[in-house]
This record gives structure tokens, sequence and C-alpha cells, in this order.
């Protein structure tokens, strides 16, 4: 068996191993290219993806480009007949998602989108907490994240603006929404509001808080903000101290788990009756887990797990850890709450309505 060719577009990663290797790279900036050539003369290096569908003979490419030409790049390459490992969202619009799921659909081709949060430790840790059954069943999910704001400058400048990001989930809220998901089981409805902004190059939003209504009765809450998270070029001073936090809290019917992104440390409750005998119950320390040693990219933020877990799945056959479908789904859920917003916190229910083409 030959190895699996590999490309890269936006973000050149070199990526070899038994079994695969990169063949190409491509990026519009000529003179990165040819400072890449130099140092990697055994990569084919182009300015333009479309040639580099007719020139290379690829089994899968890595897209990190904006999201406002993510769609016509995976189903370009879809088309071809090329598996796609895209960076969130699939596209900037329903039209474009859809477009993306039945083209990987009609090629019977793989599309994962880099959820990296589903192989990232403490999404693992959390499932064998929920699989264990120690705190009983799940009721409630709240994340709560403050962060830095997007400038007007570099990328920041199409970040903010919705006819080339998707808006505001479709940036960055997708990935909460999308473990809550793998948490909580499907999510049918959603309430959304934002406050008044004040961050004057935001084109949508700078802050949303979204209730998450799912199939089996537990409650999803996601608040995000722009505005209390103080600008640093120091990640030594990307935490608390400066206004920077990213919590996740899990609540179960006889404990709860809490998990800070940014301190690498989860902290588990658990429910005690007290006073004895009153049927009251009181919340009590059970333990803490600190994964401080981990460092940050292995506890929440794993794009390399997920980039080898893409490779060996398409190698060996099985199931990808997101199916084009399922992460649809979590797209679906974001257009929601999005429609939510705009209808100034009008409950709306997500519409998983099939497009033409694609069965469930």
């Amino acid at each position: 068996m030959t190895d699996l060719r590999l490309a890269h577009i936006g973000w050149l990663t070199n990526d070899n191993g038994p079994g695969y290797k990169t063949v190409a790279w491509c990026d519009i900036n000529e003179s990165k290219m040819t400072a890449a050539k130099g140092k990697h003369p055994h990569i084919t290096m182009y300015t333009d993806y479309r040639v580099m569908i007719q020139n290379e003979k690829l089994d899968a490419v890595f897209i990190s480009t904006p999201n406002f030409v993510h769609a016509a790049q995976a189903v370009a390459f879809l088309d071809a007949g090329v598996n796609v490992f895209l960076e969130k969202p699939m596209g900037i619009n329903k039209e474009e998602c859809d477009a993306v799921l039945q083209a990987a659909t009609r090629n019977n081709r793989i599309c994962v989108i880099d959820f990296e949060l589903r192989v990232s430790f403490f999404a693992k840790r959390l499932r064998e907490v929920i699989e264990g059954g120690l705190y009983g069943a799940l009721k409630r999910l709240e994340f709560i994240h403050y962060r830095g704001c997007w400038l007007e400058e570099g990328n920041g400048i199409w970040r903010t603006r919705p006819e080339k990001s998707g808006g505001l989930y479709f940036m960055e809220p997708i990935h909460e929404v999308d473990i809550f998901r793998q948490f909580g089981g499907e999510i049918t409805a959603v309430q959304s509001v934002a406050g008044p902004n004040v961050l004057p190059q935001y084109r949508f939003q700078d802050n949303v808080c979204s209730h998450f209504f799912f199939a089996n009765g537990a409650l999803g809450t996601l608040l995000t903000s722009h505005t209390h998270s103080a600008f640093t070029t120091d990640p030594a001073k990307w935490n608390r101290d400066m206004g920077h936090s990213m919590d996740l809290v899990l609540t179960f019917e006889k404990g709860s788990v809490g998990v800070d992104l940014l301190a690498l440390k989860v902290t588990c409750n658990k429910f005690v009756e007290y006073p004895a005998g009153t049927g009251a119950t009181r919340v009590e320390f059970d333990h803490l887990e600190d994964y401080t040693t981990l460092g940050s990219t292995a506890f929440h933020h794993d794009i390399g797990a997920m980039h080898r877990e893409f490779i060996q799945r398409l190698m060996t056959g099985q199931t990808p850890v997101v199916t084009t479908l399922d992460a649809w789904k979590t797209h679906r859920v974001c257009l929601a709450a999005e429609q939510s917003v705009r209808e100034e916190g009008r409950r709306v229910a997500v519409d998983f309505t099939l497009p033409r083409g694609v069965n469930g």
C-alpha cells in the first residue's frame, strides 16, 4: 500500500509518519511559499488551490483558511475525490454548510470539521465521569468565557464581519455548542440574548448569552463576552489577573464537576444530605484533579491530536471522530442561536431538516 498523500492550505504543517506524507502546500502569499520552498524542497508549492487539485493526486487536504472560502474550497476538493479536514465553520451560512454536507455525501468522502475539544484531555475525562455514573444523570451544562477582543487589523478585520466570518457563533462559541452536544445529547431549541455592544469594530454582538434545551430535558447555558479580557502579548498573563477565563460546569443529580480550562484543573463536588434527616442538600467538596503538567494544548486545545485521529482513521477505514453530518448538526444549532439573538430572545427550534441528497 502506498502512503496517503496529504496537502495543506493556509497552515503549512509537514505531517509525515508511517503510511502518510505531506506532498503539497498552498497559500496565496507568494513570498511565504518561496521561503517555504527553500526549507522544504521536497514539497510542491502552490498559490492557487485549484491548480493543486489539477496537478496532485491527493488522498486528503487540510484547509486552514478564512471562513468565507471554507465551503468553496471544501466542495472543490470533495468533488475531486479528496477527503477534507476543515477548520470550523463548514461555511458562513446555512446554504454553504448544506453544500459541504451534500458534496461529502455525493462523493462518498469524509469532511471532518476541526472540533478539537472532542479529543482534548478534559473532554475525555468528563466523558469518563458521565459514563461512570458516579454523580448520576447530567442535568445542566454551563460554560462562561471571557476572552480578548478581535482588533481592526490583520485577520481581525474579517473576523468581526458576519459576511466574512458567519457571525459570532461560527467564530467561537461553536466549539462549546459542539461539546455540549457530546456531553448532553441533542439540542432541540435555543434562546439567546445579547447586551448592547461597546466594541465599535464588531459588526455583530460582542457578547451573547444562550440557553440550550436538550431532548432529554437537560439545560445548557453559555455566556461569552469580549469586553473583560485585557490586551496582552504575554502568554503567561493570559489568566484571571487580566480578565481571561474559560469555565465549564456540569451539574448532575448527585454532584457537580467544574473545569477551569485556563488553570487546567477539575473540581468535583458531591451532594450530601444536610442537616441529617431533613432531606435537604449541601454541596461538599469531593476532590481536585490538577493537570497543569499536561499543558494547555493537550488539556483543551489539542489540534495535533485531531489531525492524527483524522489521518489514522482514514488509513484504517474507521468512522471519523466527527462525521460531516454530526458537524452539520452543530452548525444548525449555532444558526438557531444566532436567529434567536436577531429576534430578541425568541425561543427557536433547531431545524435539522436534511438538504436534498442527504439521508440521516
